[in-house]
């Protein structure tokens, strides 16, 4: 199993889906972020980030009570683009 906790890399380099969130402020309170990391992993893995609405469906489950989701569907179109390229 694979937590928000072992993305990171051994020698500390962010996740591209943590490092998105971080460049696009994808967090306030923090309360939703483990949760909603992981679900944007999903979401890119599984093929459901074509479009920012096909993130929004598929994100929909992850509430956020600082309301921050044009961050968050921001940092999964980043970290999507970013891990077509690598």
């Amino acid at each position: 199993i694979t937590t928000v906790e072992g993305l990171a890399s051994a020698e500390g380099e962010l996740h591209p889906v943590q490092q998105a969130f971080v460049d696009h402020d994808a967090f306030q309170c923090g309360y939703c972020t483990p949760g909603q990391i992981m679900s944007a992993i999903g979401c890119i893995n599984e093929g459901h980030a074509g479009s920012e609405d096909d993130i929004r469906e598929y994100m929909s489950g992850n509430l956020c009570r600082c309301a921050a989701y044009p961050n968050i569907v921001a940092a999964i179109v980043q970290a999507r683009d970013e891990t077509r390229r690598a």
